[in-house]
């Protein structure tokens, strides 16, 4: 409803208001300028007259026709204007004032020729502008605003002429007075008065009107149309919209309001949308409730929303699960490691923001296969979780994660597993003993209980060094015994436990026997176990063991197999040529450890791969030769190849870097020497056959520990040759 309060009314009566003191002091000041011009210029006019008239009665004076002037003086005081003229002499007389006849006048110059005579007294004048300008000697000009009269004082000069008859005493002789009346100029006045405020008016409408037109074009009518749709939009209408195609401030106001139009409208389809999505989330959270999977749901920042089913508190029992980054729900907060934060990170930035990749290929990085988690009750579960993408217009808004628990299962399988690698050890044991009969394993059984009991009995005093190098010994003596009969679970568990007691040597690892030591350790007992029981139960089913082949026959064809298996398995050609002198070599069970690492070494450090060779003009296959030669003292083994020979220049850089060496000043003995120290290795990876810095070292304690020594020819380019020399007592005994 528009009222008297609304801002047409408003700006209307603001604009009246400008306009009536425009005009007024327009007028004012027109009128006022006008005024003093125009009194300004009488001023001027009558001064200039005064002066005029001065000089005519001056004239008339010095002529002697004093009658004249005074007539003169009675025409101007007839004129309209002039209301009042007089001259007063300097002591207030009236001048002129007896001068009745011309011939009187005359008569008396004729007789008296300027002699002064006396006069009558007309009138005497005693005010404050008289004797202003007697006293200051300058014209002064009085107004009477209310007689609309102006009176103007001059002074008469007494100038040379006038002083023959008025003498030089005073430089006024007197004063002339003019009072004239100003009611013309007044008149004029108000005229223009009149005639201006007519045109101040006449102006002030037209500008007012057309304000006022314009008002209502540019301001009102828009507002009128906005406040409009602001009240439809109130109403409810949100499809409505201002057109207004001004470009000030209303239009921008316009734009602003269609834009909050357009907001409310989506601000109500949003909230239909959520309407919709809380009540198919209501039906999702039931379903949730309910379901015996654990199912959540990750936003773009991986934490977990309020979307999860409830088996997840029970799965990993816990209650807070809602708010928590996916990373510190699996693994606890702030429990991962930088390698698990990463891995988990990237993993995620490929689901959210790699589109192009296959969701397939993503999962091959999943972090989360078959993940072994120990819960805060001690419960150990195993889960698996799969990923699938939630897309909103083409773009990943959350990531919907399902975890298994596969804790039943893994332990099926690993229990299957379990059973299947018993069963397959069993089926390796059975096949070596068939081989080579149960008296072979013999020797091999009690060395393994040996060093079972050494590895088992020295682990809680694995801190000195001596005990580990020793420890390490027996383990890599164990594995390769192991190789050697094919007995590849044992040869496995040996070589994990070397594995740890290699890191105890280098610093890597502190825990002398950590959880998965120990399993090893009752794994290996039970393998140990396990080959005795086979071999006690062939040797109870055999009729005899007399046509047994010959120990060295046996350990003949089985390190011949070795060799050729060892060569394979490293991609080259090379073939063992065992010689003897003896078919029954004294010791031999004692002595095959060493032999064995002798041979491996042989194979894995000193023959060249066949292109090598070839390169080198050598025959693509390499030879190793294992000779045997009894006397009655002593026996003597030689190990040789044609391969490449001991390069000392490497062997030295190994050995300084490992610090086994000095930098600098090492003869070939000392480089050597170093050879045989524990921690040597030519290799900077580990394998299941070298790199763990023990060979040598264990040929030589063994050796030593006969009472044997070694010695050792290297040809560059041609081959090695290592002879042990043992004596036969010690080999008996």
């Amino acid at each position: 409803m528009r009222t008297t309060g609304s801002i047409q009314v408003k700006v209307i009566s603001v604009l009246l208001i400008i306009l009536a003191v425009s005009v007024t002091f327009s007028i004012y000041f027109s009128v006022l300028n006008q005024r003093n011009n125009l009194l300004e210029a009488s001023q001027q006019t009558l001064a200039l007259n005064t002066q005029v008239l001065n000089h005519t009665i001056r004239n008339i004076m010095l002529s002697g026709e004093a009658p004249l002037a005074n007539q003169t003086m009675g025409d101007l005081r007839q004129m309209e204007e002039f209301i009042e003229y007089e001259i007063y002499r300097r002591d207030g007389s009236l001048a002129f004032s007896n001068y009745e006849t011309l011939d009187f006048v005359n008569d008396f110059q004729d007789r008296v020729m300027f002699e002064p005579t006396p006069r009558l007294e007309g009138s005497m004048i005693e005010d404050t502008g008289f004797m202003e300008v007697l006293k200051f000697k300058t014209p002064l000009v009085m107004l009477n605003e209310d007689a609309q009269e102006m009176e103007y004082y001059f002074p008469i000069l007494n100038y040379a002429d006038c002083r023959v008859c008025h003498g030089d005493d005073h430089f006024i002789r007197g004063i002339s007075h003019f009072r004239i009346s100003l009611s013309d100029v007044y008149a004029k006045v108000a005229s223009a008065r009149n005639l201006l405020t007519a045109f101040f008016l006449v102006v002030g409408a037209v500008i007012f009107v057309w304000v006022l037109i314009m008002l209502r074009r540019i301001v009102i009518r828009p507002v009128y149309a906005i406040g409009d749709v602001v009240a439809r939009v109130g109403g409810g209408d949100l499809d409505i919209r201002i057109n207004m195609k001004q470009n000030d401030e209303l239009g921008m106001l316009s734009g602003r309001i269609n834009q909050m139009i357009q907001g409310l409208k989506n601000s109500k389809l949003m909230e239909l949308e959520k309407t919709r999505i809380e009540a198919r989330l209501e039906e999702s959270r039931k379903y949730l409730d309910n379901i015996s999977e654990g199912l959540l749901l990750l936003n773009r920042d991986y934490q977990i929303t309020d979307e999860f089913s409830f088996y997840l508190k029970e799965l990993f029992e816990t209650d807070e699960i809602a708010g928590l980054k996916f990373i510190d729900f699996i693994y606890g907060e702030g429990a991962a490691t930088e390698q698990q934060i990463q891995e988990m990170e990237m993993f995620f930035d490929f689901l959210f923001n790699n589109k192009t990749a296959a969701l397939s290929m993503i999962m091959e990085i999943n972090p989360i296969h078959d993940m072994s988690l120990k819960l805060e009750s001690g419960r150990e579960i195993i889960i698996d979780a799969g990923f699938q993408r939630i897309l909103e217009d083409d773009e990943v808004v959350n990531v919907m994660v399902l975890f298994q628990d596969k804790t039943d299962i893994i332990k099926t399988q690993n229990a299957l597993e379990a059973e299947k690698m018993m069963r397959e050890s069993e089926l390796e044991q059975i096949a070596a003993i068939l081989q080579h009969g149960p008296r072979v394993f013999e020797d091999f059984i009690a060395s393994a209980e040996v060093a079972f009991m050494l590895i088992s009995g020295s682990l809680d005093k694995l801190n000195n060094e001596s005990n580990l190098a020793e420890v390490f010994r027996e383990t890599h003596s164990l594995k390769g015994a192991s190789r050697y009969l094919k007995f590849g679970r044992l040869e496995d568990i040996s070589h994990q436990l070397e594995s740890h007691f290699d890191a105890l040597r280098n610093g890597s690892a502190t825990d002398t026997t950590p959880p998965d030591v120990e399993e090893l350790i009752n794994a290996m007992e039970t393998e140990i176990t396990g080959i005795k029981n086979t071999i006690e139960r062939f040797r109870k089913f055999s009729v005899s063991s007399d046509d047994d082949s010959s120990e060295t026959a046996v350990f003949r064809d089985r390190i011949t197999e070795m060799a050729a298996e060892l060569a394979a398995e490293l991609g080259k050609n090379a073939s063992l040529k065992f010689e003897t002198n003896s078919s029954n070599i004294p010791g031999l069970r004692k002595i095959q450890p060493a032999l064995f690492h002798l041979v491996r070494n042989a194979i894995d450090h000193g023959v060249e791969d066949p292109f090598q060779r070839t390169a080198a003009g050598k025959p693509e296959t390499a030879e190793v030769r294992l000779s045997f030669d009894v006397d009655e003292d002593k026996l003597k083994i030689r190990v040789s190849d044609d391969g490449r020979g001991i390069d000392f220049d490497a062997v030295e850089l190994k050995a300084v870097e490992k610090g086994l060496l000095s930098t600098g000043g090492n003869s070939p003995s000392r480089i050597l020497a170093a050879m045989f120290k524990s921690g040597f290795s030519s290799r900077d990876e580990v394998t299941s056959i070298s790199g763990r810095g023990v060979g040598l070292d264990a040929v030589q304690a063994d050796v030593h520990a006969l009472k044997g020594q070694i010695k050792v020819k290297n040809n560059r380019g041609s081959g090695t040759a290592f002879t042990l020399l043992i004596p036969v007592t010690e080999l008996e005994s």
